[in-house]
């Protein structure tokens, strides 16, 4: 996924992003509960599932680039857990019985792991960093989850970039060429940047209890009341919760 990862958040250009922050965040929340609940094992559970990340692709509207490098990337991460079918137990029924009963774990886990990256994604394209540090204050959220959260935030994106200066550094010293010293590079990779990791951890844990974040609440600036599309926004992810729990509930494979 080459896309900068301050680039995705707030990239968005649907009708979402006119939202309260904490409405997006709660609405996507719920979206991905119902997603989370669908059964992969019937038709409907699948349509269901399909059809609530579709219909929250279509309210956010990441940009094309973002959703097809996050397929990619969630094929690639999913599809090998299909190669475990052989070793996955089965009842003791006919062959075809349990040879069904096994496919049903793998195609779960990439049902529901597709549509939960697709929803997440699409939700932090709708929410810039100030909109998620505004929706978690405003929710009742604890300061201290907040902090860390926010914190984690920002630093990946530093981690992204230091990671891609770091490979860029070794590929100008020849580590890309050669089957040996790309393997010789692979194996020393830890010694140079995972000391840097955790050395930026001490620096940020320090520099947070300097500013006693622990101590002193943030408080948001503006306090603004929901409007009439925020609630039939939530309204309308709390229904497809709903829904997906219904079907889950009435309709049994």
């Amino acid at each position: 996924m080459r896309t900068s990862l301050h680039d995705v958040w707030g990239c968005a250009r649907g009708p979402i992003r006119k939202l309260a922050p904490e409405v997006r965040l709660l609405a996507g929340s719920a979206v991905f509960g119902g997603c989370m609940v669908s059964s992969a094992a019937t038709a409907s559970g699948v349509g269901c599932a399909g059809g609530i990340a579709a219909t929250w692709l279509l309210a956010c509207r990441p940009p094309g680039r973002v959703v097809g490098a996050t397929l990619l990337l969630g094929l690639a991460l999913l599809l090998p857990y299909f190669l475990l079918l052989p070793l996955i137990p089965g009842s003791s029924g006919a062959v075809a019985d349990r040879w069904f009963e096994a496919l049903m774990v793998p195609w779960t886990i990439l049902m529901r792991g597709l549509c939960g990256m697709l929803v997440c994604v699409a939700t932090v394209t709708t929410l810039t960093a100030s909109d998620l540090r505004e929706a978690l204050l405003r929710l009742p959220v604890p300061t201290l989850v907040s902090v860390i959260l926010l914190q984690i935030v920002h630093q990946t994106a530093t981690l992204f970039y230091e990671t891609r200066r770091v490979a860029a550094a070794m590929a100008v010293r020849g580590a890309s060429a050669g089957g040996r010293t790309a393997w010789r590079v692979l194996f020393s990779l830890p010694q140079v940047w995972l000391p840097r990791v955790i050395l930026r951890a001490e620096r940020v844990g320090a520099a947070m209890e300097l500013r006693g974040y622990c101590e002193v609440t943030p408080r948001f600036q503006q306090r603004t009341p929901l409007r009439v599309r925020d609630v039939v926004a939530l309204g309308a992810a709390l229904g497809a919760l709903g829904l997906a729990i219904s079907v889950r509930v009435l309709v049994t494979p």
